[in-house]
């Protein structure tokens, strides 16, 4: 009877009356990488919520024909071509479900439409129904690099059936901070995309270095929700780090190189003030001319060396 139906037997097995554990769950990964070789072409998008055979049963009900059958070929190819335009569509992982009632609605009309137009009208009236129900959708936050674990903005893709992440590392670049060490600073904890209130907020610090192997750091102090900032007085050299988050669900870790200068914050200043004074120069009040100078050096010179002769 052909190898194919092995691999429709390992997909529908749980479906089976008397199997041993008859659960109507949503199929694993695993059987749609069996079975899609043996549905042709027919798009992943429409196989994530279900399982395959209620595609193959339409087919069958509708053709009245053999699984092998020339016409229920025709019919998963016209599946397959119906659904191609799909293989971009992605959602927020919080509409998922929403996609999978829409996924399951067109199936649904396409069951009822069967006796009363013709498979072809009927098909593209539901792939038309899903694009109108898909753009009222809400769509996911983008991901905003460089770092950080973003929840909001994890999505859904149709291509896959699997929930991507953004692609982005845990660990964000190590910023350069520069301060002098009798100056207070404030760093802040803070990413440019949503989290959840009352996030747990880590500091430490590892001195003398720039790093990010957080096995050299030690930690300073943990706060929970607002403000997620540091104050320090007298910073040192080192790197201080903050973790967005529990160690087990961190959402994004920040780095502060603290580059410590040993001049006076109030010597500095002091000669910034001079040399503001230099810059307001009145306009008026002219420098003497070189020349000038000059002559009058030499004119004061000679009455010196007169003063000694005499």
């Amino acid at each position: 009877m052909g190898w194919w139906w092995v691999s429709l037997l390992l997909v529908l097995a749980p479906w089976l009356p008397g199997h041993p554990v008859i659960q109507p769950v949503e199929p694993g990964l695993w059987q749609w990488v069996v079975l899609v070789p043996w549905l042709p072409g027919v798009h992943p998008c429409l196989l994530c919520f279900g399982p395959p055979m209620q595609w193959t049963r339409l087919c069958h009900d509708i053709t009245r024909t053999s699984l092998k059958g020339p016409q229920q070929q025709h019919c998963l190819e016209a599946l397959a071509e119906a659904s191609v335009p799909l293989a971009p569509v992605t959602v927020g992982s919080s509409q998922r479900e929403a996609l999978r009632e829409i996924i399951m609605d067109a199936l649904h009309f396409l069951e009822k439409q069967k006796e009363i137009k013709p498979f072809e009208v009927s098909l593209q009236e539901a792939i038309n129904i899903i694009w109108v129900k898909l753009s009222q959708l809400e769509e996911a936050p983008a991901c905003i690099p460089p770092c950080g674990y973003q929840p909001a903005a994890r999505i859904f893709q149709c291509a896959t059936c699997r929930l991507v992440d953004c692609q982005f590392p845990l660990d964000c670049p190590v910023q350069d901070v520069w301060v002098h060490e009798d100056e207070a600073i404030t760093l802040h904890c803070d990413v440019p995309f949503a989290v959840p209130p009352d996030l747990p907020i880590t500091w430490m610090f590892a001195k003398d270095i720039r790093t990010q192997d957080l096995a050299l750091f030690e930690e300073l102090q943990e706060s929970l929700g607002e403000p997620p900032s540091l104050t320090l007085q007298d910073p040192t050299l080192g790197t201080i780090a903050c973790r967005l988050g529990a160690p087990s669900e961190t959402l994004a870790r920040k780095y502060f190189y603290l580059n410590v200068s040993g001049g006076s914050v109030e010597a500095e200043q002091g000669l910034q003030a001079q040399f503001r004074a230099v810059l307001r120069w009145p306009h008026s009040r002219t420098p003497l001319q070189p020349t000038v100078s000059l002559e009058l050096g030499l004119a004061l010179g000679f009455m010196g060396l007169v003063l000694l002769l005499v």
